[in-house]
């Protein structure tokens, strides 16, 4: 009969022990820093968000009454966190992405520009049926909005003349590729929306650019939503709505729901599930092949 070796059994036990205490201290310091306990995780396309709900017997307290509309004056950490949430896990495959731009003179009323925006919208619904996609909104450093828009326009199956274009920027080194009757088609749309009269607008005010790489569409949108001097508000715009939206019927389709607490989600993740405040995070990114380890079919079928 083989014994069993002694220093194993310690070694194996201190292990289990220190990894005890590391997931005590953590849970700890999530519930003194008066942290909601975790019910559960929605399990996504690639990301995960953290369930949270009050213990049994406890009434949130009634959410306070606003005597006027509330007014949007930044891009806030949430609204970013949803943007970049809806881009990773949505049911769209981007394709193309188009920037619209304003010329020299430009408006400072958010409410002309978001009209702007929706005729666009329109003629892009009616010119390329069942298009997708998502928007948002940035700021040139002349204080000029301008858009972003991800499609699930492919531009390479139109049929028409594709020309190569390089990036000049080093850092990323992406190489997009122009369909330019498009390109042309889109311009012509925004410069007559906008109704600017420039040529200078007509020739450069737009570009649509083939999405060439996998995932390119996701990496440009977190980049972008991350940079905070694009984002901020000039003192003299007004009525800045929001930042981003969808274009057509874009769905964010729940894979599985995952039934765990707090211990078992600091288990799991560690220091990387806690934020800066010591809480549990909302958003626990590119977790979900981590979490989901049967097929999809089977994670739906047993949902409650």
């Amino acid at each position: 009969m083989h014994e069993a070796n002694p220093t194993e059994i310690s070694e194996h036990a201190l292990a289990r022990a220190a990894d005890s205490v590391v997931v005590a201290r953590l849970v700890n310091l999530a519930i003194s820093h008066r942290d909601m306990p975790v019910s559960g995780v929605r399990v996504y396309r690639r990301d995960s968000v953290v369930v949270k709900s009050l213990p049994e017997g406890i009434v949130p307290p009634k959410p306070k009454t606003r005597e006027e509309p509330r007014v949007i004056k930044e891009f806030s950490e949430r609204s970013r966190y949803r943007l970049l949430h809806t881009a990773k896990n949505c049911d769209v495959d981007f394709r193309s992405m188009a920037t619209l731009t304003y010329p020299a003179e430009f408006p400072c009323d958010g409410k002309l520009v978001k009209t702007h925006l929706d005729k666009v919208r329109k003629r892009l619904a009616r010119e390329f049926k069942d298009i997708r996609g998502i928007w948002f909104l940035e700021f040139q450093r002349r204080g000029a909005p301008h858009f972003h828009w991800l499609f699930s326009v492919a531009l390479e199956d139109r049929g028409e003349l594709v020309s190569k274009r390089r990036r000049s920027s080093k850092r990323d080194g992406a190489v997009y590729w122009t369909h330019q009757p498009t390109e042309d088609w889109l311009s012509r749309a925004w410069y007559e929306v906008v109704g600017s009269g420039d040529q200078k607008h007509l020739r450069a005010g737009c570009s649509w650019e083939l999405i060439e790489e996998e995932d390119g569409a996701i990496r440009y949108a977190a980049t972008h939503a991350a940079k905070p001097h694009q984002k901020e508000v000039p003192e003299n715009y007004q009525n800045v709505g929001r930042f981003w939206g969808v274009i057509g019927n874009v769905q964010v389709p729940l894979v599985s729901v995952k039934v765990m607490d707090t211990q078992d989600v600091i288990r799991e993740f560690g220091h990387d599930a806690l934020s800066r405040k010591g809480r549990v995070k909302k958003y626990l990114w590119d977790s979900s092949e981590r979490l989901n380890t049967e097929k999809p079919e089977e994670r739906l079928e047993d949902e409650p």
